[in-house]
């Protein structure tokens, strides 16, 4: 049997081809010895880090993820519940689609907060977005169910906004309302929609918003 060297570079192959080896053998990190900086200090020259080091700043940079992550869905969830609260008030279909269109997005620093439907008639009173069934069908799905994802232009959902629309949530609202498929549609000219930061708190506000139609329309 011929024996293979195994050399620095088998080794640093073996390890990127097996990035999780650490996680599976965690004990074999006890018995290796990790480059210490000399007083604490690294050197201009350095392009090392123990891995003690290595550990603490990664510790460090999830939890700074985590605690963002908490902030902005605390502060989401309150401008959730002060819409909410607001959508509750409204009397009317004219007040609430008012309030949705042209205040609710402002309290969620969006661009747009509207409703898609193919009915002309409601388009053109509440300066909806008019797309007809086809175009709603290729992205409505089950009642309930929201995307959250980069804005597919393809669509032409965002065609006649002033600013461009880089994400978007898209929430299929229920049948029944319109007698056909339509969309409540959030648009960012950010990522925001992205990371799906939220998600929960959004399909809670958009089924407030479902309910409030069916109870006006």
């Amino acid at each position: 049997m011929i024996k293979r060297k195994i050399n620095e570079k088998n080794v640093e192959n073996f390890l990127l081809d097996n990035l999780d080896f650490f996680v599976r053998k965690p004990e074999i990190l006890k018995k290796l010895t990790f480059p210490k900086f000399a007083n604490n200090v690294e050197s201009e020259d350095q392009k090392i880090v123990s891995y003690k080091d290595w550990v603490i700043q990664n510790l460090t940079v999830k939890q700074k993820k985590i605690i963002e992550n908490v902030k902005h869905n605390y502060f989401t969830q309150k401008k959730v519940l002060d819409s909410v609260v607001e959508i509750l008030k409204k009397k009317n279909l004219d007040d609430f689609i008012s309030f949705l269109t042209l205040e609710a997005n402002k309290i969620f620093d969006l661009e747009v907060i509207n409703i898609v439907s193919s009915d002309a008639d409601f388009v053109k009173k509440y300066n909806a977005i008019l797309l007809n069934k086809e175009q709603i069908g290729l992205v409505h799905n089950s009642e309930g169910y929201l995307i959250m994802d980069a804005v597919d232009h393809n669509l032409e959902i965002f065609k006649d906004t002033k600013n461009k629309i880089y994400s978007n949530a898209i929430f299929s609202l229920d049948m029944k309302i319109f007698k056909s498929p339509s969309l409540l549609v959030f648009g960012s000219k950010n990522e925001h929609f992205l990371n799906n930061k939220a998600y929960d708190l959004i399909v809670f506000f958009s089924k407030v918003v479902e309910e409030k139609l069916k109870d006006l329309f």
